[in-house]
């Protein structure tokens, strides 16, 4: 396009307008360039970046809004090159083309209006979508300094897993944690050649994660060897609790069949044999982990000292459940009438909750006839033994259907 300023000064008026329309149209073009290449480029990190849903539908929703803008501007430059094309004032060594100026003139105002136009649609765009326009870029330029990150990040684990060896606390879990680093490690070395912002990011981000990981774990290992000998005597002693307390369940059970009916424990049935044989296996675990520990492998005995915890938990529920069975059973025969007159208390207060919202057609004769159910259970307790337990459920499902009135009633009413 450049041209002799000494070949311009003897042009006339209508050639020299021409050549400053065509100048115009020049400049809009390269500008309009300029703007459009920008945006599309910051869509461009946008994309790169997607990688959860909403920063997928982000780009997405950026590109629907984007093309009809692209559209505009590659209309106005096609526009713009056909008119370039055919109206030139000047052929490429530099001599006039001959053209009528003013059909030249008139086409590259008229090119260059519609460029301008385009480019007032991408500065719109861009106000518009400014924020996750820039937000990709930055996240873009920063991804090389996120990937270094996590590689100094794995050097420092490395760097640690040396000294864990040499120390000898190179467990089975941080070996495991290492081999996690490494494939994060291999990851992301695929990553950075595709240039993608988004899976480098995402592999970067698994790197920091696996050398965290591996960290911790090291931490976790170097204490390991106090704390399961300091685990190891306080799991003993817990066996010990639960064994002398095993010693009453005999005593527990005498007592439940010698004063209520079988029938008010027949689901207790063996809870006594179960309860020993969990004290047994927790006592096999614990004898498991001083083997393991002895054999340089704490990670193993910490995991059976976890089993014996869990076993000595089951025994301990086994225990309470016959216990608590024999207290709920004498509370209930030393005052048979509480446990109805707590019954029948919610009962009426779901009867006034249905008064005060105006739905007695709708639940007042299911609530009155749970006011049977109650006087089924009372009138069931007859005889030298009475099935207290039967009693017991029975008001308890009383109790257990009121509530789920009371919850759709509030429910219904908000």
């Amino acid at each position: 396009m450049a041209r002799s300023w000494a070949s311009r000064v003897s042009r006339r008026p209508a050639d020299t307008a021409a050549q400053a329309a065509q100048d115009g149209a020049v400049a809009a073009f390269l500008d309009l360039d300029t703007r459009q290449s920008y945006v599309a480029d910051a869509i461009a990190a946008v994309a790169e970046v997607a990688g959860p849903a909403e920063v997928a539908g982000t780009e997405a929703a950026l590109t629907r809004a984007w093309a009809a803008t692209a559209q505009q501007c590659l209309d106005a430059t096609a526009q713009y090159l056909s008119v370039s094309d055919r109206y030139s004032m000047t052929s490429t060594d530099g001599r006039p083309t001959g053209v009528d100026p003013a059909a030249a003139q008139h086409a590259f105002v008229e090119a260059h209006r519609k460029l301008a136009d385009a480019a007032a649609a991408v500065d719109a765009f861009y106000r518009s979508h400014a924020t996750e326009l820039e937000r990709g870029r930055s996240a873009r330029a920063a991804t090389p300094r996120i990937a270094e990150q996590a590689r100094a990040a794995a050097t420092a684990a490395e760097r640690a897993l040396t000294g864990a060896e040499a120390d000898e606390v190179a467990y089975p879990s941080v070996l495991a944690a290492a081999g996690e680093l490494v494939s994060a490690l291999a990851a992301l070395n695929l990553a950075e050649p595709a240039g993608r912002t988004g899976p480098i990011r995402t592999a970067a981000a698994a790197v920091e994660s696996a050398a965290a990981d591996v960290q911790e774990r090291i931490s976790t290992a170097r204490g390991l060897l106090p704390a399961v000998r300091a685990s190891r005597s306080s799991v003993r002693t817990r066996i010990e609790a639960v064994t002398t307390r095993l010693q009453g369940l005999p005593a527990t059970r005498s007592a439940l069949l010698r004063e209520f009916s079988a029938a008010c424990s027949r689901d207790l049935t063996g809870v006594d044999g179960r309860a020993r044989a969990a004290v047994d296996r927790a006592e096999e675990e614990w004898r498991r982990s001083g083997t393991a520990l002895d054999g340089g492998r704490p990670e193993e005995a910490a995991e059976r000292l976890t089993a014996a915890r869990a076993a000595l938990t089951e025994a301990e529920g086994l225990e309470q459940s016959l216990v608590e069975r024999l207290r709920v059973l004498r509370r209930t025969r030393d005052d048979p009438e509480a446990a109805a007159k707590s019954a029948r208390f919610r009962l009426r207060d779901a009867q006034l909750l249905v008064v005060d919202r105006g739905l007695v057609r709708e639940w007042g004769s299911v609530l009155d006839a749970q006011v049977a159910r109650i006087d089924r259970a009372v009138a069931e307790l007859t005889g030298p033994h009475p099935d207290y337990w039967a009693y017991l459920q029975a008001l308890a499902a009383v109790e257990s259907f009121v509530k789920g009135v009371v919850e759709r009633v509030r429910s219904e009413s908000r």
